[in-house]
């Protein structure tokens, strides 16, 4: 049972909501009789539109005109482009290679193999990836010009070796590619170190390891040593040795091992540091043989090789220089070439063939080669 209070509460809040559920009536607009009504100056912006008027009627006679210099400008075309894949002027006449000092336009040419067809139709990328598979090409570019010449832009890979076997070159580059001499041009085999490969049975490989450390050798002995290297000589022996252009080799001895190539750089110090004993530039001595770098030997008389000799002829081949062993000896004894070259063993120490044992200094510079 509630109590009065409640009661009345419970009454009020039910009148509260019938007033608020309870549907409120909708104003009307109401006119008295005789009410004009004045219009309102806003537009209404759903009022209906004219109708567009109607599209003018097409001109026959315009639109056949159109068709028929449409027509005819389509038939020129085709007719200039007919003449164009046709006419003997603009078929490729001739191929222009730029950019070689390495290989020679010939060998380009040919691995390019550009059709005898229209200056239009020539597809440049086909020949461009046909160029870069030369071994000895970096990047190529293909372009035509009008009337009928397609000019190949490539550029080489640099060669760091030489090798010269049984009368024949081959380039090496550092990363191992090789090319023949034969497909190389003059002016590209000039400056870059030759090796002399004497080695009995088929061609060898040669390490690209001993490649990099020859070319290397190279470039830094001219600074280090006073005179430059001649070339480098791998004889039957497999004794490696390096020949300067003022008669005397320093002998390196066996370097098939990757041990022994990593012994290179001492033995190059060994001879820098004998540098205030022995005088490189105007020698009295044939070699150096520093296979053991904490007891190099030094004996013989200077004077160059006949292989090596030849290995240095096919640089300019239109000119016969006068013989090496005469350039690099000193006047008062010039050696003779021997006309047919025989492996000669490392030399070893003895009493009857003055030979000189040379003590290192207690410090040993290492310069690099």
């Amino acid at each position: 049972m509630l109590d009065e209070q409640a009661r009345h509460v419970a009454l009020v809040r039910a009148q509260a909501s019938l007033i608020v559920d309870s549907s409120r009536p909708v104003r009307r607009l109401v006119l008295s009789p005789g009410a004009k009504l004045a219009p309102s100056p806003r537009k209404r912006r759903h009022a209906r539109r004219g109708a567009p008027p109607p599209p003018p009627a097409p001109r026959r006679h315009t639109s056949w005109r159109r068709r028929l210099i449409a027509a005819a400008a389509l038939t020129v075309q085709v007719g200039i482009l007919a003449l164009a894949l046709t006419l003997p002027g603009f078929q490729v006449r001739q191929v222009t290679v730029i950019g070689t000092h390495l290989l020679t336009t010939g060998a380009v040419v040919a691995a390019a193999e550009v059709p005898e067809q229209s200056i239009f139709t020539i597809n440049g990328a086909a020949i461009q990836s046909r160029v870069q598979a030369l071994p000895w090409v970096a990047s190529a570019l293909v372009s035509t010009e009008l009337p009928a010449t397609v000019e190949i832009s490539v550029v080489e890979r640099a060669p760091m070796l030489r090798i010269r076997r049984d009368g024949t070159d081959t380039l090496v580059a550092s990363d191992g590619a090789t090319l023949p001499g034969i497909d190389a041009t003059a002016a590209a085999r000039s400056g870059i170190p030759v090796l002399v490969d004497d080695r009995a049975g088929s061609p060898q490989a040669v390490n690209p390891v001993l490649v990099e450390l020859l070319s290397s050798i190279s470039q830094r002995f001219p600074s280090v040593f006073g005179c430059s290297v001649a070339a480098f000589l791998w004889g039957a022996d497999d004794v490696v040795s390096i020949w300067t252009t003022t008669g005397w080799r320093a002998v390196l001895g066996d370097l098939d091992t990757d041990e022994a190539l990593q012994a290179v750089p001492a033995q190059i110090a060994t001879l820098a540091a004998l540098k205030g004993q022995l005088n490189f530039v105007k020698p009295n001595f044939g070699y150096i043989d520093v296979e053991a770098p904490a007891d190099p030997v030094s004996g013989g008389i200077p004077g160059l090789p006949a292989e090596v000799t030849a290995a240095l002829l096919p640089v300019a081949p239109s000119v016969q220089p006068p013989p090496a062993a005469s350039a690099v000896a000193p006047p008062t004894a010039p050696p003779t070439p021997r006309p047919t070259p025989t492996p000669s063993p490392s030399p070893s120490p003895s009493p009857s063939s003055g030979i000189t044992l040379i003590t290192p200094p207690a410090e040993t510079p290492t310069p690099s080669p």
